[in-house]
């Protein structure tokens, strides 16, 4: 234990400028995050100069001086290259490592726990109601950026070679996501990426153990180079496909949504000769009042007479549908080339739909108060100011699974303007927060989220006010069946469509 302590003072004796400019970040992010919530009216002058350099750099220097930090200490005895002075002296590198893990724990989680600690009393929450999600958060924080980082400075000798392998990282990430482009169905089928945060885990802690116990750099570097080809084989290879089939299995006749295809619009103009818009309009009916359903994704298949095909492959949306819509469009592009050669037989076509159904349970009125009040399952809010008013909120370390806001636009007691025109009885606007994590507390840097809520009419994208007064119904909705449907285009429809695009957008 004496060695720990001992490795751990000289660590800050070497290292204090670098320890203090962390610590001054951290305060700084935490004196901007209380600024953001009061919306502070600071006049002109040196202070708003201030404030607002503060504002824009707090955030994203923070995690680089951990990082900085991070690099510092472990190369202060160096795991990498042939001039390691300190396996001359008798250091044990169970009692070298849990120094290091000592002085992170120290300088970087400590600071930030109490800053997280801190902004929730602030924003008026008890932080020890709160102890598992600030416990999260360092959890969080370590896995995703301290471990990989300590791992990245084990397998380099000095600053220059750890940018360089930044450098790398960044490259790849980019690449990796251009590939993702490419790569069809890729963009919908989403939950593969849980995959890759077990297996970055595992890699960094092998590589740290490795490098402290036996200093095999050639092997350490290989690890990660092998992580990297695994995340790109992974992306390649998952059947993307069939994950979405089990996902959204074919509906039943239960299903409570019909959809009906409305005929093409007489005229398709575009810009892009390479790309062509594919623009499709369905009716509705066939929803319960308690429920909706969110488009999730689509894909759409076409065939010619000839065998030829092509498909989009499958595409996100996040399109919420009421019962008191009766239309809804969604759009896709078509490749020039591909409808190029369909085209020259009669071309039909299947258009996939893939939806969650959505009961509205945990319906409560409720009326929106003067001034800052609390709102049930959120956090603290208070209401905008003019006749869009809405929502912002204090949330603490996480948003709700799903909350919905509804309210019926007549009964908004916000003011017109001029050239408003009153809403029609029964038209209803509404808001949203969702969270698609289940974990204690959101990937934040900060323990208390601020959140806006605005009510919208999806019906024609028309925003309606929150003023004190104002009767609002909250709603907990759960989703209830995942489901896809088929909608076959004949090519009685294909050829009216296509005569459409003979119009191209005039410049």
């Amino acid at each position: 234990m004496n060695q720990v302590w001992n490795i751990f003072r000289k660590d800050v004796r070497h290292h204090w400028i670098e320890i203090t400019a962390s610590l001054a970040l951290v305060a700084a992010f935490a004196w901007v995050e209380i600024g953001e919530w009061s919306h502070p009216n600071m006049a002109s002058g040196g202070a708003a100069i201030l404030y607002g350099i503060l504002g824009a750099l707090a955030v994203p220097l923070t995690p680089v001086s951990w990082m900085f930090l991070i690099v510092r200490v472990v190369h202060g005895e160096s795991l990498a290259g042939d001039r390691q002075f300190w396996v001359t002296r008798p250091y044990d590198w169970m009692k070298l490592l849990a120094a290091k893990v000592l002085f992170v724990m120290v300088f970087i989680n400590v600071p930030l726990f109490f800053a997280q600690t801190f902004l929730l009393a602030k924003a008026g929450f008890d932080p020890m109601s709160y102890l598992p999600g600030l416990l999260w958060l360092q959890v969080m924080w370590t896995l995703l950026l301290l471990l990989p980082t300590a791992a990245l400075a084990a397998v380099t000798r000095s600053i220059g070679q750890m940018l360089l392998a930044l450098l790398f990282v960044a490259l790849f990430a980019i690449g990796l996501s251009i590939l993702s482009t490419v790569i069809p169905n890729s963009d919908f089928a989403a939950p593969v990426a849980a995959v890759y945060f077990p297996l970055v885990l595992l890699t960094t802690i092998a590589v740290i153990l490795l490098q402290y116990c036996l200093r095999r750099t050639s092997q350490s570097r290989w690890l990660l180079a092998g992580l990297a080809a695994l995340f790109a084989v992974v992306m390649v290879a998952t059947p993307y496909r069939t994950l979405i089939a089990r996902e959204y299995p074919a509906a039943r006749a239960d299903f409570p949504l019909q959809l009906s295809l409305m005929p093409p619009p007489k005229e398709t103009h575009y810009e892009l000769r390479n790309r062509i818009p594919f623009t499709v309009t369905f009716s509705l009916s066939g929803l319960p009042k308690d429920s909706f359903v969110e488009l999730n994704g689509m894909i759409l298949k076409l065939t010619n007479s000839t065998g030829q095909h092509w498909d989009s492959g499958w595409q996100s949306r996040g399109t919420m549908l009421f019962p008191d819509q009766k239309l809804v469009g969604t759009n896709v592009e078509i490749n020039q080339d591909a409808l190029d050669k369909l085209k020259t037989s009669p071309v039909s076509g299947d258009l996939f739909l893939a939806f969650t159904v959505y009961h509205d349970t945990k319906q409560r009125p409720f009326v929106v108060p003067q001034g800052e009040f609390r709102l049930p399952d959120l956090g603290f809010c208070s209401t905008t100011a003019g006749s869009f008013s809405s929502l912002s909120c204090r949330i603490p370390l996480r948003r709700p699974k799903f909350l919905m806001v509804s309210s019926e636009m007549a009964a908004s007691t916000c003011p017109l303007s001029k050239d408003q025109i009153p809403p029609s009885p029964g038209q209803i606007a509404r808001g949203f927060i969702r969270n698609d994590s289940s974990a204690p507390a959101d990937a934040a840097l900060s323990s208390v989220e601020v959140e806006g809520v605005s009510l919208v009419d999806s019906s024609n994208d028309r925003t309606s006010g929150m003023c004190p007064g104002t009767p609002v119904t909250l709603s907990n909705p759960e989703d209830a069946v995942h489901a896809s449907v088929e909608m076959h285009i004949d090519s009685a429809w294909w050829a009216a469509y296509l005569q459409s695009l003979n119009k191209p957008k005039p410049q």
